[in-house]
């Protein structure tokens, strides 16, 4: 973790945290919540470092004193972090937190607790967790991470505070996957379908995840043109690819970015366009197209499309249907 991916992620909590930490009103529990990849991880790691710095400077760690090149080997037995042991949080894996809690700090006052994917507790171990909560310690700290709050008991919600993660604005998504070394064209697209930084990499290498953008380009030119190859398209070079219903929903979305550039380009909105290396290809289809209302239509038929996937209708039906809503 470093200050800049804080900074870039979540400006204005990190200047929230910032000024508690300088006028000494931080909290003892708190909720972070928000999608993957919205720096959740990255600023509690960042407060806890500023807790253990030996040089704090003005709210901020100063990075290089032995605490926190220690944080950053994950070597300090007074931060600890709790994460799923399998599909969930086991009463066990709390109790030893719990052990913990009693436990006189190893080298400082403090100890800072850090709990990822924390809806993942089971009852038990949500239940064990409330001792904590209920009587803290002096310089004691828990952060619970979640991508979903509400699966959280409201008993421990009630004594948290909750600090809500914004997703991330697209062009800083963009930055940190080029600065990652992904494709310009890649990060596009893919700072619009993720907020996840190690997500997006694993796409940008997945052989699949390209297969299907291309193939959603060339099915996109083929609907627009009202091309009769769009129907024949789907059972000769859709369905080998869409094997299963999570491919054929996420290939639903990348027609769908397509449609909304397309839409953006019609209302003379290209800066909101995702994928700008077709742009002067979706000028020439807006032109084509003339009226708007038939692109909110295809759209309207690609979001029923995906209701139709999630309710278990077959991908052929679902696929051709939408070529005869769009002749």
């Amino acid at each position: 973790m470093n200050e800049m991916s804080v900074k870039e992620k979540q400006p204005r909590l990190l200047e929230l945290f910032v000024r508690s930490i300088r006028n000494q009103r931080l909290g003892h529990a708190y909720l972070f919540e928000g999608a993957r990849g919205t720096g959740k991880k990255e600023l509690a790691n960042w407060i806890a470092r500023t807790i253990f710095c030996e040089n704090p400077q003005d709210g901020n760690p100063c990075f290089s004193c032995r605490s926190c090149l220690r944080i950053d080997e994950g070597n300090l037995p007074d931060l600890i972090e709790l994460a799923p042991d399998g599909q969930s949080i086991k009463v066990d894996q709390i109790r030893q937190l719990k052990t913990e809690f009693f436990k006189s700090s190893v080298e400082s006052s403090k100890k800072v607790y850090i709990i990822e994917d924390a809806e993942k507790m089971t009852i038990s171990a949500a239940n064990s967790l409330l001792t904590f909560l209920e009587e803290p310690g002096k310089d004691t700290y828990l952060f619970l991470l979640t991508t979903v709050k509400e699966n959280i008991l409201p008993t421990i919600r009630s004594r948290c505070q909750i600090i809500h993660f914004q997703p991330l604005k697209r062009e800083v998504m963009e930055e940190l996957l080029l600065s990652a070394g992904i494709d310009s064209q890649d990060a596009e697209l893919l700072s619009a379908v993720t907020n996840d930084l190690e997500e997006a990499k694993g796409l940008a290498e997945d052989e699949l995840f390209h297969a299907l953008k291309e193939k959603s380009w060339n099915w996109f030119k083929l609907l627009t043109s009202s091309d009769p190859m769009a129907f024949i398209y789907v059972p000769t070079s859709l369905l080998e690819i869409l094997k299963d219903k999570s491919h054929s929903l996420f290939y639903l979305d990348l027609l769908l970015f397509h449609y909304r550039d397309l839409l953006y380009v019609s209302f003379g909105n290209e800066e909101a366009v995702v994928q700008k290396k077709q742009l002067p290809e979706y000028k020439k289809m807006a032109q084509f197209l003339k009226d708007s209302k038939k692109i909110t239509q295809a759209i309207e038929s690609i979001l029923q499309g995906k209701q139709a996937l999630n309710a278990n209708v077959q991908t052929q039906g679902v696929l051709e249907s939408i070529v005869l809503k769009n002749q």
